[in-house]
């Protein structure tokens, strides 16, 4: 029968359903934002060890394994990472694994080699969770409800990405069970710190997935219709993501002639970046999204945080808009007495993250393996999966992204996000049908 061993995949899936719905809400309880992801990695690595990756000719690469540490962006410090590592342990992560995850180095890679001549496919998934306060009223939000709101207070998955590693939890267990009837190499890919897009960039610069020929990602979306399923291409948003340190000198306020006031220059510098006149090169967007300064009323400030991003639709809007920025922060503090410094926390290319071809045939795909699809469209955002389809389409391979499709309780990053776990099945049948599709033995 035509598709057989998808349709056994799709079927053994569903029977998993539980294990999902529990693995989700369980990384939603235990939300771990970007760099800070040991016990997730931990739970991760355990799952995929029972499944035998750790043995050859399966490989097993976890921390610095499949990391550059140089390519790292926006690191916590060090006395914030050791806290964390406590915590991980604290809340039942497993040993010897989250060894492996300490100072960082959050990532997890199974690569399923099959030993027969076929593709090399990458299968992304991002398990990062925000800096938001979830919302714990249970009258208004299901895991407050249900009781698995997260139990740390200003980290929280209000972007989907819990699912995103149990569907690739899902998609491991499954090409597992079946790994006699395939070939060729899938590379799953559990990607740290999405969010800021500080993750991708490390894990591109270990050189793992430069042999890669299809490289997939995935997001849950918000169903506007009846559609299970949505693929996009286009422009990623070029992006660079800074944090400001400004350094003055405090003093009595009586006699602010004694000092150098931090405030005024933090002052300028949010109305001179928001005044930076647009160029012909592209549309470009700034933002200053956090400000932290002072020390009390009487008290003239000699110490601000700045947190701030700046996007451009082309590259060339980035590098006219980024330059602009530095003269202005830099000049406003020294126009005060003051010092700046600027730290990078972020950045993305602007890079397609999908070969438009490629995003049509996954379309017609999943339209074929029975899902209700929404797209190809076009569309501009920033993720730094760009870095993944950079590497892959830039040594000749096709890439595509995603969306799995659900009805969805909030915004993206809003204190009351959610979604329908049953629909994360449809991302690991999707990705199971995409595996078999490119091996050649799922036909349209």
């Amino acid at each position: 029968m035509a598709n057989e061993l998808y349709k056994e995949m799709a079927a053994y899936i569903d029977t998993r359903k539980d294990f999902m719905r529990e693995r989700r809400q369980d990384f939603h309880k235990h939300a771990e934002a970007g760099w800070h992801e040991v016990r997730t990695c931990s739970i991760i690595a355990d799952h995929l060890v029972k499944l035998g990756y750790d043995k050859a000719p399966f490989k097993l690469l976890m921390g610095k394994e499949c990391m550059n540490d140089d390519e790292r962006m926006g690191l916590p410090d060090q006395e914030e990472l050791d806290f964390i590592y406590q915590r991980a342990l604290d809340e039942g992560a497993i040993m010897p694994y989250a060894e492996k995850f300490k100072d960082g180095h959050t990532a997890v890679i199974a690569i399923l080699e099959t030993g027969k001549p076929g593709p090399v496919i990458g299968l992304r998934t991002d398990i990062d969770a925000l800096g938001v306060v979830e919302c714990q009223d249970p009258a208004i939000h299901r895991p407050a409800r249900e009781g698995f709101a997260s139990i740390h207070p200003g980290e929280m998955h209000s972007c989907g990405h819990d699912g995103h590693a149990t569907i690739n939890m899902m998609v491991a267990e499954t090409l597992m069970k079946y790994k006699d009837q395939l070939c060729g190499t899938v590379k799953m890919v559990f990607q740290p710190s999405e969010e800021g897009v500080r993750g991708a960039k490390s894990i591109v610069g270990s050189g793992v997935l430069d042999d890669v020929q299809y490289m997939l990602g995935i997001h849950v979306g918000s169903r506007k219709d009846d559609e299970q399923l949505g693929f996009r291409y286009g422009l990623n948003m070029a992006n660079a993501k800074m944090d400001v340190y400004l350094t003055g000198k405090a003093c009595h306020a009586a006699s602010p002639e004694n000092g150098n006031n931090a405030m005024l220059a933090m002052a300028a510098i949010v109305q001179g970046v928001y005044g930076i006149p647009r160029a012909s090169v592209g549309d470009a967007r700034i933002n200053v999204g956090q400000v932290f300064a002072g020390s009390g009323r009487n008290v003239v400030c000699d110490r601000v945080k700045m947190v701030m991003e700046l996007r451009g639709l082309t590259q060339a809007s980035l590098e006219y808009l980024e330059p602009y920025a530095r003269r202005i922060i830099e000049h406003a503090a020294a126009m005060h007495g003051c010092t700046a410094e600027i730290v990078m926390m972020g950045a993305t290319p602007c890079y397609p993250t999908d070969d438009r071809a490629f995003a049509d045939e996954m379309c017609k795909l999943a339209g074929s393996l029975g899902f209700k699809t929404d797209g190809p469209y076009d569309d501009n955002t920033s993720e730094d999966y760009t870095y993944m389809a950079q590497r892959v389409m830039e040594n000749g391979g096709k890439s595509c992204f995603v969306w799995v499709m659900t009805p969805e309780a909030a915004a993206h990053h809003a204190v009351t996000f959610d979604f329908e776990e049953k629909d994360l099945l449809n991302g690991a049948k999707f990705y199971c049908g995409a595996v078999t599709y490119l091996m050649g033995l799922t036909k349209m």
